[in-house]
């Protein structure tokens, strides 16, 4: 019988209608959080399955990620009395059928955002002022017309452009609003699901939180609210600073101690990363063994290849497991996992060491939300990624089949439309595949003598040949002009793309890569609920260049200023805070083995820490 048993019965408990009882649940990295949610589930519709279709309602299930919806799903094998979905998608299902509710909050949002553009003018002809006078022009002219919107939209997996589609943000800002002013929204929700569990409920956005809480406090013994999550696992700063302290008296706190996932050194150092914070401390399995950890400590600005290289091979000798001494570019091409993660602090620091690092830096660029730059989403990029990139990859190895399959199901030169006005004029069917086989040789051309081109000249041909559809913006910072086909692009927007397309089109490969998931490189932020037999972590504040994480300051090579402290002892957040549960985060992401490579500006400062919180012994401590 495991630890975690009796905490697992517990939760079975609470659902039943006699005890309904709202519930955080603790659980730590490895824990078997998703065990224990899916299992209170599959039982909770074991027990109440017949009262549940009786009603018309379902058990409710909000993951932060589509990756995490789908795995529970699975799990539950599809239950049609329980629904999965992401936070942006169930609040929008919550709220959409109030239109004139939508309105009025818009109304006062887009008041309040035109006010703020008024007050916040710049110099005359920076960029800054430029990017200020379009904003405001568009929230003007949508503040005009706003009546005159029919319905309000929102696509949880979209851009959300349109004058009357709302962005992410505003759905969960107006999800919020609505649940604490609007008792009728507050009543649909029980009535639909009288059991709402919330998964990473330390990342929730803390408004929305905080209404579901407030529900669940008017509907107690009605309605259960389930939030599982570990505070030290919160990587988002709209998540809530201290859930565990803000939960009510009345509310159960189930506990989970075991770790399933790392072996027991990486586990006591987990554990030592959190012991300032809380006074959570897991158990390895016996059975998971012993495991191995190193830090490696360089100085900044040291090569970071030959760093890293020095340093996995020292783990494979160390370990006895060559799979360490994978070179970082191993297995890219064939798809298959990287035997080595690498977890990077910024996308940046991944776009360096896998060489699309000019492309990237000009999305950053970028005005606006940067969400799809950061999660490779990028809507103009799509055609590069998605068309051009499969047709050269065929085409290099002689694939003509697929080439000609990618045309005929994505191009707008074969229509089903264009194809069958064909059918009824002779000759013109000849003509359509003549046009779409000069557009690809076109195409690939580009490519020949072993040369790459720059993203303009694809572009180009796509623009010239109509092979593929390019973006407004796109086609615009190609011509240099401020209107393309009737819409405004901002000059930013066209600078910025401008930027963009004077990158080698091979970068744009490596960004899909990369976002994929098919490269060794991942963020510390994105590794959250996964797990890698060995990982590399590699720190460092210099690359990073950011103000909100501060690996120096947490393993002592800077002094903590007057506000670091300050922070500190009033339980506030800080690049310190923030700094340790990344530590946390990266470092139980470990399932066999774990190197932390630091590159510091004090190296015998850092190694000195390491050994005097105990964090790693002299003999796991190497310099390089």
């Amino acid at each position: 019988m495991s630890v975690d048993d009796k905490v697992d019965a517990d939760i079975v408990e609470y659902l039943k209608p006699e005890n309904a009882r709202s519930f955080f649940l603790y659980a730590g990295a490895g824990s078997g959080k998703t065990r224990s949610l899916v299992l209170a589930l599959q039982t909770a519709t074991k027990s109440r399955g017949h009262d549940l279709r009786l009603r018309g309602q379902q058990v409710a299930v909000i993951t932060f990620t589509n990756a995490a919806a789908d795995e529970i799903s699975n799990r539950l094998d599809f239950d049609p009395l329980i629904t999965v979905s992401t936070i942006h998608s169930f609040a929008w299902n919550l709220v959409n059928e109030f239109q004139e509710d939508i309105r009025d909050w818009m109304k006062l949002e887009l008041a309040a955002s035109i006010a703020t553009l008024e007050s916040s003018s710049s110099k005359t002809g920076t960029k800054k002022e430029a990017e200020r006078v379009y904003r405001l022009e568009r929230e003007r002219e949508r503040a005009a017309t706003i009546d005159d919107i029919r319905r309000f939209t929102y696509n949880p997996a979209g851009e959300n452009r349109e004058r009357e589609a709302l962005n992410h943000s505003q759905v969960i800002k107006l999800t919020a609003h609505l649940l604490e002013s609007k008792p009728t929204l507050a009543r649909i929700l029980v009535t639909r699901h009288p059991i709402l569990f919330i998964d990473e409920s330390q990342d929730t956005n803390k408004t929305l939180l905080e209404a579901f809480m407030h529900v669940a406090m008017d509907w107690e013994g009605q309605f259960v609210l389930g939030l599982f999550g570990d505070t030290m696992q919160r990587i988002y700063n709209e998540g809530k600073t201290n859930i565990e302290a803000c939960i009510p008296a009345s509310w159960a706190t189930p506990s989970k101690v075991m770790n399933h996932r790392s072996p027991k050194r990486i586990v006591e150092l987990s554990n030592r990363i959190r012991a300032d914070v809380d006074d959570h401390s897991q158990q390895s399995r016996a059975d998971n063994g012993t495991g191995t950890v190193r830090l490696f400590i360089a100085a900044t600005g040291s090569a970071t290849d030959t760093v890293e290289t020095a340093a996995a091979e020292m783990m494979a000798n160390i370990t006895g497991d060559n799979d360490w001494a994978v070179p970082a570019a191993g297995d890219v091409q064939t798809g298959k996992n990287p035997a080595v993660k690498r977890l990077i602090l910024e996308h940046s620091m991944a776009a360096q060491r896998f060489g699309f690092a000019e492309l990237f830096a000009a999305l950053r660029l970028l005005p606006g939300n940067n969400t799809s730059v950061l999660d490779g989403s990028v809507p103009e990029l799509q055609v590069f990624l998605n068309q051009v990139e499969p047709i050269i990859r065929a085409h290099l190895r002689g694939d003509k089949f697929t080439i000609a399959r990618i045309v005929r199901e994505q191009s707008p030169l074969v229509t089903k439309e264009r194809l069958e006005q064909a059918s009824s004029e002779p000759g013109a069917l000849r003509k359509i595949l003549s046009q779409c086989q000069a557009a690809v040789n076109q195409l690939t051309d580009l490519w020949n003598g072993d040369k790459v081109p720059t993203l303009r000249q694809v572009a180009e041909v796509l623009k010239a040949t109509e092979l593929f559809p390019l973006t407004t913006s796109i086609k615009t910072a190609l011509v240099t002009a401020q209107v393309e086909d009737g819409a405004e692009v901002s000059t930013a927007v066209i600078e910025s793309w401008q930027s963009c397309l004077s990158s080698s089109f091979s970068q744009v490969e490596r960004y899909g890569r990369y976002f994929a998931g098919k490269t060794p490189f991942e963020t510390h932020q994105g590794v959250k609920g996964l797990e890698f037999p060995r990982v590399m972590v590699v720190i460092s504040d210099q690359e990073a260049r950011g103000f909100m994480f501060s690996y120096e300051k947490l393993l002592g090579a800077k002094e903590l200023t007057a506000a670091d402290i300050s922070n500190a002892d009033e339980g506030k957040d800080s690049s310190l805070s923030r700094t340790r549960r990344l530590m946390y985060v990266t470092v139980s992401r470990a399932s066999k083995s774990l190197a932390i490579v630091a590159y510091t500006s004090a190296p015998q400062s850092v190694r000195t820490f390491a050994i005097e919180n105990e964090w790693f012994s002299d003999e796991e401590i190497i310099t390089l």
